[in-house]
């Protein structure tokens, strides 16, 4: 059964690789992880409703590699809590804070994870819902 402790660290690692990828300060090697870590039937919903499946977002991702100059891209990841368990699996939510040069945006984050010994944090990512937050 997936730990609070395990779901917060993958979800800091997968977003420490976006920021690593965003910045141009990976050479591939944070896309792979990011890959490895979506389920193959991964859906993600943005806040504005849309929905794409794990190849769309692997694609948004590798064509914006570099698209943020170093130090002024970041991810704060906060409030994670794990709101229910069943077996290998957990919905955890979690705010997501992201602070680029014309200012901060904030989102509310649910995932569905699943336990996997190949996935590069023990978790894959089955789900993902995101909400705007406002400020």
């Amino acid at each position: 059964m997936p730990t609070t402790d395990a779901c917060r660290a993958e979800i800091q690692r997968l977003h420490d690789c976006f920021v690593a990828w965003f910045t141009g300060a990976s050479d591939g090697d944070d896309v792979a992880a990011v890959a490895d870590a979506l389920h193959p039937d991964f859906e993600l919903v943005t806040p504005d409703g849309t929905r794409s499946d794990r190849a769309s977002v692997l694609g948004s991702i590798r064509a914006a590699h570099g698209r943020e100059e170093p130090g002024s891209f970041d991810i704060d990841i906060r409030n994670v809590e794990v709101v229910h368990r069943v077996d290998d699996h957990a919905t955890v939510r979690y705010e997501e804070w992201q602070e680029t040069p014309d200012g901060t945006t904030g989102r509310v984050s649910t995932a569905l994870l699943r336990e996997a010994a190949d996935a590069p944090g023990g978790l894959v990512w089955l789900d993902l819902h995101e909400t705007w937050i406002e400020r």
